[in-house]
């Protein structure tokens, strides 16, 4: 299937610790989100952060994934930084990527979810 581009629509990606997921998932509700794909994780940072009689840490966490409008995803990965104090050492991280091209995905599904606030139905 051929990409086909401009839907409008980022990829809001919140990399959070276990601590904070239910705290991310609030500040994305407030802010108008409304689906959350939600996968589990483990990392570590470099340099490695070592906590107690030398042992490794290795983080469990979960990434979490919004398709949104550039607008809300760019408020939401900035109130998640600043709120959760994800910008500090080995606490997380929220950015936002464009979605400039689809494939597989019908881009009118995408707009009329973007526009609509529903989910696509078949």
């Amino acid at each position: 299937m051929v990409a086909e581009t401009n839907t409008s629509a980022s990829l809001l990606i919140a990399a959070v610790s276990d601590e904070l997921e239910e705290a991310a998932l609030t500040i994305a509700r407030e802010e108008g989100a409304r689906g959350v794909t939600m996968l589990p994780s483990r990392g570590i940072g470099f340099p490695e952060h070592i906590t107690f009689c030398g042992l490794t840490y290795r983080g469990i966490g979960v990434v979490l994934l919004w398709v949104l409008d550039g607008e809300t995803a760019t408020r939401i990965a900035e109130r998640l930084n600043r709120e959760l104090e994800l910008l500090r050492p080995f606490q997380g991280l929220a950015f936002v990527a464009p979605v400039d091209a689809s494939g597989g995905i019908d881009p009118a599904a995408i707009r009329g979810y973007l526009d609509s606030g529903q989910a696509p139905s078949d």
